[in-house]
């Protein structure tokens, strides 16, 4: 969905049905032929009887799907069938021994109509021997776990570890789906119509305030439904939500309907590509929970809205899901305990335990804190990775070795250089005069010294970003609008735009609305930033001598995230985590400019982009697709709304092994699995991870 925000997930659990020995060739011809059959006529009968929905499509799909099953096995007995006359070398292959698995049967993991195409869920990475242990990081958790209001990466990352979603991808094949709460799905109407059947016997965490003696009503068994999923769409499209981030995707709904406990039913207006995201990804909200008051009474539908946005379960600080962890504890802005949930109805990770620490903010700090064996893992700043690896001032770190990428792979503390899906920027309020002409946007990126900046503050991890798309996406444009540094030509926009040093005072001005204004302005920054602050204080002197007043403006949390949802700044520092897809419509289309808490901070509107944003929506077509996304970076890269500055990339360091025979820090292992096997930007996933004891 936009893909602006990612949770670590996997999807795992049974494979698929063993084939059974025994049949003849010509038998299984016949079932082939009588289940082909069934399947065309059932097919017949819901194109005939739509008018009786929801009973008879229910009745279709549970026939469609028993038929579906049954050509599977069929289908592997044929496999079995083929290995065994091959080894027979007098036996000639027969019509029904070719058979192609395409015929209604094709479980890929790509989306199509007509048929379940979802993988059997992968367990394959779980290994029960290596269950336990506590992993502790630095993460400063968010204000708020509520998962329609809060948008923050760290929201969607923690959610992620205690909800699943109605299917799934794995770090693998991020590209493919997976069964999740959802064991098949039927996709109808020109990617319209999107069928479900739930998961069965999974059910809802017990809320630790169900402990509690005032909150008893929720010590209960509360299995997922098909309503759950209804409930969550509905409360997105609901008008007193303050969910701008979602309205987005779904105010194409068209309907979502529980048509029984265990089968959900999403229906789009019109056929578009993110109806796709939208109805796979699609995460059920626990309406047993956000549907009532306090005392277990429920909300009237016509309150539903209004209550849920200070929803008095949020005010606890509680959450519940269906994931492999539970809410243990959760200090806002502090610390977050999460436990393994002992009903998962999959396999989950290997650590019993995960908490989040939020008390260390400063890197040197966390650094200090890392090599004592506080946390499990940590990011090293650029500076950090220049004094303790390059310049080998800590040596438990193994020094890096000339073309040989795993070369820190085996010191006391790992660590490797990693990519990531992240984009960091300066966006400008464009709602501010002074930044609504594009040729001062464009000036002020071409006195921006981009690859200085990533040489020396960033030390050469990263790749220069030139638009709103991960270079390594197959959408991504090469030949976008650069603005490289060049202060001459900045200077010649800036007096091309009417700014001038009128008054002699060195610093450029011009009218605005009857007022001579100066082009001064602000650039807020969270304050724990430290690589802003270097970023800022090089942009400053380039700017200085172009007769621009800069002044960094740090901000703390809480007022960051009113500041920003409230659009109440000049310039922002900031980064998005993207999707290797395309969409536009979250952070770029005009009708988020003026909302509050949209992700449109910077008020960009465009005619053009609006119209090719909504246009991609509606193409499936891969080609054509590609087409208009890069129409679109060069628009938004000609318009100047942020200085893209670079891609994601850096240092992870992890606890690899003993610095001496006093240390008994517990290791984390796995790590290097993941490097080796995952796709590269999801590489750090925890599927493989465990927590060792060292001896």
């Amino acid at each position: 969905m936009g893909g602006y925000v990612h949770a670590d997930s996997l999807c795992a659990g049974q494979g698929f049905p063993k084939p059974r020995p025994g049949r003849s060739s010509a038998a299984m011809v016949k079932v082939a032929i009588a289940l082909l059959t069934a399947v065309a006529l059932l097919l017949v009968v819901q194109i005939i009887d739509r008018s009786r929905e929801p009973a008879q499509l229910k009745a279709v799909l549970d026939a469609s799907e028993r038929a579906a099953s049954a050509q599977e096995r069929m289908l592997l007995e044929l496999k079995s069938l083929r290995e065994e006359l091959a080894r027979r070398p007098a036996a000639a292959p027969t019509a029904a021994a070719t058979a192609s698995t395409d015929a209604g049967g094709r479980r890929d993991g790509v989306p199509r109509e007509g048929g379940n195409f979802l993988l059997a869920p992968d367990t394959s990475h779980f290994d029960p021997a290596k269950v336990g242990g506590r992993l502790v990081e630095f993460e400063r958790p968010p204000q708020s776990l509520n998962p329609l209001l809060e948008n923050l990466a760290s929201a969607s990352a923690a959610r992620g570890y205690m909800n699943d979603g109605l299917c799934d991808s794995h770090p693998a094949h991020p590209d493919l789906w997976y069964e999740g709460l959802a064991e098949s799905v039927v996709i109808a109407d020109g990617w319209r119509r999107f069928t479900f059947r739930i998961r069965p016997g999974v059910v809802w965490h017990r809320p630790a305030m169900a402990r509690d003696g005032r909150h008893a009503w929720l010590d209960r068994d509360v299995e997922l439904t098909a309503k759950d999923f209804a409930f969550a769409i509905d409360l997105i499209r609901n008008g007193d939500v303050d969910c701008p981030h979602l309205k987005g995707y779904y105010e194409n709904v068209a309907s979502a309907r529980a048509l029984d406990d265990r089968t959900f039913e999403l229906v789009w207006k019109e056929s578009e590509y993110t109806n796709i995201d939208g109805s796979l990804g699609l995460t059920p909200l626990p309406s047993h929970i956000y549907g009532r008051y306090e005392d277990g009474s429920e909300i009237p539908p016509e309150k539903l809205g209004a209550v849920f946005n200070k929803h008095w379960f949020d005010e606890a600080h509680q959450f519940v899901g269906t994931g492999m962890y539970m809410l243990e504890s959760f200090e806002p802005g502090k610390s977050l305990e999460l436990l393994r949930n002992p009903r998962y109805w999959s396999k989950g990770l290997h650590v019993d335990r995960m908490a989040w620490d939020g008390s260390v903010v400063q890197p040197d700090a966390q650094l200090t804190a890392f090599k004592n064996g506080q946390v499990h893992f940590q990011g090293l700043l650029p500076a950090q990775y220049k004094s303790e690896i390059l310049d080998g001032r800590e040596n438990r770190f193994a020094k890096p070795v000339a073309n040989d990428p795993t070369a820190g792979r085996t010191g006391a503390f790992g660590w490797e250089r990693v990519r990531g899906t992240s984009y960091a920027y300066i966006g400008w309020n464009m709602r501010r005069p002074i930044f609504a002409d594009q040729r001062v946007r464009q000036a002020l990126t071409l006195a921006f010294p981009k690859q200085r900046i990533i040489d020396e503050v960033f030390l050469g991890l990263g790749r220069p970003q030139y638009g709103p798309i991960h270079p390594d996406s197959p959408y991504a444009a090469t030949d976008l609008p650069r603005f490289d540094f060049d202060p001459a030509v900045a200077r010649q926009r800036l007096a091309e735009a009417g700014w001038k040093d009128s008054d002699g005072d060195g610093w450029l001005d011009r009218e605005i609305a009857g007022q001579r204004t100066p082009l001064r302005f602000r650039i807020a920054y969270y304050a724990a930033g430290t690589l802003w602050q270097n970023i800022l204080a090089i942009y400053r002197d380039n700017l200085k001598p172009l007769g621009i007043d800069m002044t960094p403006d740090p901000i703390e949390d809480t007022e960051w995230e009113r500041r920003m949802d409230n659009k109440d700044f000049d310039g922002m520092c900031a980064g998005w985590q993207m999707d290797l897809d395309a969409d536009f419509v979250q952070l770029w289309h005009s009708k988020g400019a003026d909302e509050p808490k949209s992700s449109n901070h910077c008020g960009f509107r465009d005619q053009r982009v609006d119209e090719l944003s909504l246009q991609l929506r509606r193409t499936f077509d891969r080609d054509e697709r590609i087409r208009i996304a890069r129409e679109v970076q060069r628009l938004i890269a000609e318009a100047q709304p942020y200085v893209f500055i670079r891609s994601g990339e850096g240092i992870f360091a992890w606890q690899n092994g003993r610095s001496g025979p006093a240390d008994r820090r517990d290791l984390l292992g796995g790590v290097v699995t993941g490097f080796e096997r995952l796709h590269p930007l999801r590489n750090r996933t925890r599927l493989y991870w465990t927590i060792d004891r060292a001896p």
